[in-house]
């Protein structure tokens, strides 16, 4: 019995076996069922692809094109072709493949293939945007389909170089003809200068920005035709993403015995013991650290400001929007609003005056552990030894200094980080605030308001204008004649004077 039952064993498993060889053999020799071409439509998930605003001579960001097969039998596309050939300024990839022609591509019954594409566009040699133009085509039989590439093209200056520092000669002049992209450090040198011209776009790279040291920057924008510093990625996706650019040190240090590379953020506009630059109607958004002032050991006693900046606005930052160290800055009508830390830190002591300024931080990309407005005078060295620097006539002004963390418990949004406080020459007057200090008994405190939302049209719209005209938001008369609009209505904390209406 056991003999009999071992045998009808092996002969099922063989039996088995030579079932499952023989049809996978048919099946290896069974020619795979193809649609007819004739009859095929592919389908899209685009009609048309378009890169907006390209760089000339800068590669574009990838796109990609969908093509599906909506059949149950496999499809043949015997030839996708870039329209423009070799000559074309676009790029496709097909499975994998770079070149302007593929043969016989298959997409098996009801899946899709992904097409990637990319743009360079050459120079057109003209001041205002050109747009480039392409096809993709596909070839079933005698059927074609196509899709369009589109790109709009803009000549710029370019200036620097990735990872370098690039020096610009003496008295360098940006003018609005066509925008400027910078990338890696752009350098202002001692007595030398730079001046922008009122509507000037500038576009920084990654890690990118401007340095000024011992020179001179001068921006001279206009209302309506301000001087925009923003990040080079003009995608939609990136209109309103911060920490986009920002000058970034990269270095060496030891870690458990092996090299490690290090950085540190700096601001996008980084000003170091400089003296008397200026910017009027300007706009820095979408970066890492806005300006950035280090004047340390410069005179804070003369009447000069490393820093005169006026009717600008700097906003979503991820980092610091102002920062000074030991710095001398005087501001008027400044909206700084926004920022992944605080709005403005002036450090290491230093000379401060700011005259209707608001720094506004409703930032809500993330949690925030610095307040909006903070002022500090000392540091700690190497040594661990606590190191102070003099505050020297800080004056603030008809200012807003407030934030979302107002009714939390965490920190108030306005700090005074001092040593030997009793011997800083600091006022407020007529400010809006939110701190612990006490206002109405701390002589540094004339006529402020403190823990009371200032009336915003909007701060979770990021729209800073006044929308009431109540005590409040009154200040007093100190000599600025118009807010960061040029009107003129009444003497307001902030630098929007009240109008009717938050348009």
């Amino acid at each position: 019995m056991y003999v009999l039952c071992n045998t009808f064993m092996r002969v099922t498993l063989i039996t088995s076996f030579l079932i499952v060889f023989v049809a996978a053999y048919l099946s290896s020799c069974r020619k795979e069922r193809f649609r007819d071409s004739s009859s095929v439509e592919l389908r899209f998930d685009q009609d048309t692809i378009l890169f907006d605003t390209v760089f000339s001579t800068i590669g574009s960001t990838t796109k990609f094109l969908k093509v599906y097969n909506p059949y149950d039998e496999n499809i043949r596309i015997d030839e996708i072709r870039l329209e423009g050939g070799t000559s074309s300024q676009f790029r496709i990839n097909v499975n994998g493949d770079n070149g302007p022609l593929h043969t016989n591509i298959e997409i098996r019954p009801n899946d899709s293939l992904f097409i990637f594409v990319e743009v360079t566009v050459d120079p057109g040699n003209i001041n205002t945007p050109f747009i480039v133009e392409d096809f993709i085509r596909f070839s079933l039989g005698e059927k074609e389909q196509k899709v369009v590439l589109n790109a709009w093209g803009q000549d710029a200056y370019f200036h620097g170089g990735l990872g370098s520092l690039f020096v610009l000669p003496c008295s360098e002049v940006w003018n609005n003809d066509k925008p400027h992209v910078i990338y890696g450090i752009v350098a202002v040198d001692e007595n030398c200068e730079l001046t922008i011209n009122a509507g000037t776009q500038v576009y920084c790279h990654a890690k990118s920005g401007l340095y000024v040291f011992k020179g001179t920057l001068d921006i001279n924008g206009q209302l309506g035709q301000e001087v925009v510093f923003q990040g080079d990625r003009l995608e939609a996706s990136y209109q309103d993403l911060p920490g986009q650019w920002g000058i970034q040190l990269e270095f060496l240090v030891e870690a458990g015995g092996a090299p490690t590379l290090a950085s540190i953020a700096r601001g996008g506009i980084w000003i170091v013991q400089s003296d008397d630059s200026e910017i009027d109607y300007a706009i820095l958004k979408n970066g890492g650290m806005g300006i950035q002032v280090d004047s340390v050991n410069a005179p804070l006693t003369s009447n000069t400001y490393a820093l005169r900046v006026s009717n600008t606005i700097i906003q979503n930052m991820s980092g610091i929007g102002l920062w000074g160290q030991g710095g001398a800055i005087k501001g008027t009508n400044l909206l700084v609003a926004d920022c992944g830390e605080g709005c403005a830190y002036f450090s290491i002591g230093g000379k401060y005056t700011m005259d209707n300024c608001t720094f506004a931080n409703y930032w809500d990309q993330g949690t925030r552990t610095a307040p909006a407005f903070a002022l500090n005078n000392y540091y700690e060295d190497i040594n661990e030894v606590i190191q102070v620097r003099s505050l020297v006539n800080c004056r603030f002004t008809n200012c807003i200094l407030f934030g979302s963390n107002a009714f939390l418990s965490e920190f108030s949004e306005t700090i005074l980080d001092l040593n030997t406080p009793e011997s800083q020459d600091i006022q407020f007057t007529s400010c809006l605030v939110d701190t612990d200090i006490n206002v109405d008994q701390d002589g540094r405190f004339v006529n402020c308001v403190n823990g009371q939302a200032p009336p915003f049209c909007s701060a979770s719209e990021s729209n800073f204008k006044l929308s009431g005209n109540s005590n409040l938001v009154l200040g007093i008369p100190n000599g600025v004649p118009s807010d960061i609009r040029n009107e003129s209505t009444g003497d307001f904390k902030g630098c929007y004077d009240y109008l009717p209406g938050c348009n």
